[in-house]
């Protein structure tokens, strides 16, 4: 029994061995700080970080944190990820169980006729054995750490998997609320084309009244009524966008949003709770990305999978044994004379397939470069959208105040225009000139106040809220849930 023992020890202590490479962040080429444009804004430096904010304190509209909250129970991707968090914590559990031996325990029973010719009495012998044991197969020493790199890239695979999680429920949120205020502009454009078409139509009733006194020409008439139509084409296309908006809703949310007693929408004004905005070294502001966070580890799970490739290449040794008890009688089975084992270790030394197993490595590298590459992009990609919603967020402002001032004075010039017309001084066509450019005016404004919505939006999800659905008071850097502890560090970068 000792002598069975024996190798056990060396087993778990050859087993802290790797030939996996040692991780080092991969350094990313980016500005030490914003752009000037960027970060000439900085608000409130009291307000909150965008990660410590939950999206039910950020997103002040009840009637869309109603949708989002719908969204996050029903949205089948966000299940879907969910799913597969359970798969690939399964599947490291399973991976982690290779560190020690399989033990199964064994009992059988059996009973056997002799022909009468062969046991030499004359006579057919019915004989019957009974066993009873333990029993491992093939237990592998890791010698050369195969099945700690591949329990390493169980481990990271896992913790990939949760970030995707995050990173999706990121991404829906954004949607979510991006389609509910294109659906709130596209209610407004309803709105706005449907007060035009009856402005149009009474300049159309009055234009009539001047055409029958022969004050105005059939074609100014004419004119007249193209506008007509022209406003009925326009209130189409705003509700053909806002039925398509609520359809888009509806499947990000997973379920009809009619279906839903939503409460009182809140004033376009007053949507979102104030933020800090990031200044200085932007991985500071990056290391609360799950996309980044996500590609880290797939980098880690490739260095698991080198290390694995690595180990083929050398001798490995398995331990097959058991240890049991064996008779013709089962009153008699566990008696001391009749106790039986075996131990029977193997080993496998790669001789004519190393060009394989060197090709396998070679791949295992490479594949682990591509991720490197992969996570360079998303630390770069991350910093410029933040960077492009820092920009939007300050341009777009000056662009609103800059077309509610001319916004103004077409409304003025409207309003003076109506009282020509009404006087009979100036014509019909002079009234519709001006309108024109009224409502080309209100449409703009809509439009950049769309921007400004989503531009909000982005910045709060560029900036890593909206993993939480009420405030932390620290940001969710590591994760005590995970089965191991991970090291999540800030990007590595490096002067451009």
């Amino acid at each position: 029994m000792k002598t069975l023992l024996k190798p056990i020890p060396l087993a778990l202590w050859l087993a802290g061995c790797s030939l996996a490479p040692n991780y080092e962040q991969p350094d990313v080429a980016l500005p030490q700080s914003w752009m000037e444009v960027a970060i000439s804004e900085q608000g409130n430096a009291a307000a909150p970080t965008a990660d410590t904010l939950g999206w039910r304190e950020y997103f002040r509209d009840p009637q869309l944190q109603q949708l989002i909250s719908e969204a996050l129970a029903h949205n089948h991707d966000l299940k879907n990820a969910a799913l597969s968090i359970e798969i690939a914590e399964a599947q490291y559990g399973i991976q982690r169980t290779d560190y020690l031996p399989s033990v199964n325990a064994q009992g059988a029973r059996a009973r056997s006729r002799t022909p009468a010719d062969l046991t030499g009495t004359g006579q057919a012998r019915i004989g019957e054995t009974w066993t009873v044991g333990l029993a491992t197969s093939a237990y592998e020493l890791d010698l050369y750490g195969r099945v700690k790199s591949l329990n390493e890239k169980a481990l990271q695979t896992y913790l990939a998997t949760r970030e995707a999680r995050d990173a999706a429920q990121l991404s829906i949120i954004g949607a979510v609320a991006k389609t509910y205020y294109q659906t709130r502009i596209s209610e407004a454009q309803m709105a706005l084309a449907k007060d035009v078409l009856q402005s149009r139509q009474e300049t159309y009733r009055l234009s009539k009244l001047q055409f029958d006194a022969g004050l105005m020409t059939a074609g100014d008439l004419r004119g007249v009524e193209a506008q007509i139509e022209s406003a009925r084409s326009s209130y189409s296309e705003a509700e053909r966008s806002h039925q398509q908006a609520l359809n888009a809703l509806s499947k990000l949310v997973g379920k009809p949003v009619s279906q839903i007693q939503l409460p009182p929408a809140g004033d376009l004004r007053n949507q979102f709770a104030d933020i800090r905005l990031p200044s200085g070294i932007p991985s500071a502001a990056l290391q609360h990305r799950p996309d980044i966070r996500e590609a880290e580890y797939k980098i880690k799970a490739a260095n698991g999978d080198i290390g694995a490739a690595r180990a083929a290449l050398y001798p490995s040794i398995a331990l097959t044994g058991n240890l049991g008890f064996g008779s013709t009688e089962l009153d008699r089975l566990i008696k001391a004379p009749n106790l039986s084992w075996s131990f029977t270790p193997s080993i496998n030394i790669p001789i004519f397939n190393r060009g394989k197993l060197n090709r396998a490595v070679t791949i295992s590298e490479a594949q682990q470069k591509i991720l490197v590459e992969t996570y360079q992009k998303a630390v770069q990609t991350a910093f410029y959208e933040i960077a492009d919603a820092l920009t939007a967020r300050q341009t777009l402002a000056e662009q609103y105040e800059a077309q509610q001032r001319g916004n103004s004075a077409v409304s003025d010039r409207l309003r003076l225009e109506n009282l020509r017309f009404e006087a009979g001084i100036s014509t019909a066509l002079d009234r519709l000139d001006a309108q024109r450019e009224s409502y080309a005016s209100d449409q703009g404004l809509l439009a950049t106040e769309l921007q400004m919505l989503t531009n909000n939006v982005d910045l709060y999800i560029a900036m890593g809220g909206g993993l939480h659905e009420y405030g932390v008071t620290a940001p969710d850097v590591a994760k005590d849930t995970t089965p191991a502890k991970a090291n999540k560090a800030a990007p590595r970068t490096k002067k451009r």
